[in-house]
């Protein structure tokens, strides 16, 4: 799925950078579906932060059990589950949305595929009730609909203008003499 080439169109290109400057301009919210968007096979899926901030307490909790009681051991393990969810799990949510908006703004095919396996929501910060859900959801008219704005299109410079200005320059330069 990720390996997949899609292809850029023009009006494809602009809509998708109307995408980025909007996500960059925080006009675009990006709410996600954790149970969906956190597993495998997600693009953005890392195991080892799901794994290890429960794996290390449960561990050292087994470890204190053995060597220092059963009492100390589970007081030990149900501190670090409170801990993981009122601390760890938060940080690691705000770690997954980071890296999903990293994910999106870094290729359009990146963001196609994430798009078309779901668990993303787009939001319209100025009216939230706007949204659009992936994968069922037309993003592309999303966009062109809240974002219109920031659908232009830089105009690039010739290699002929810069000749032209180059050479301005020289010949101001030789008057000036």
């Amino acid at each position: 799925m990720a390996n997949k080439q899609h292809t850029l169109n023009k009006a494809d290109r602009l809509i998708y950078n109307a995408l980025k400057k909007a996500i960059e301009l925080d006009k675009l919210r990006i709410y996600l579906d954790y149970g969906k968007i956190n597993r495998p096979n997600s693009p953005v899926y890392n195991p080892w932060e799901c794994l290890l901030p429960i794996l290390i307490p449960v561990m050292l909790g087994l470890i204190l059990i053995v060597f220092a009681g059963v009492l100390f051991g589970l007081l030990f393990i149900i501190g670090m589950v409170l801990i993981y969810d009122n601390v760890v799990k938060k940080r690691l949510h705000q770690k997954l949305i980071s890296r999903t908006k990293d994910f999106i703004v870094s290729d359009y095919s990146n963001f196609y595929d994430l798009w078309d396996f779901g668990g993303l929501v787009l939001v319209n910060v100025e009216n939230k009730k706007l949204g659009c859900v992936a994968p069922e959801g037309d993003w592309k008219e999303f966009v062109v609909t809240n974002f219109s704005d920031l659908m232009i299109e830089t105009p690039k410079s010739s290699p002929q203008e810069n000749v032209s200005d180059s050479q301005k320059d020289t010949s101001d330069e030789t008057n000036k003499k």
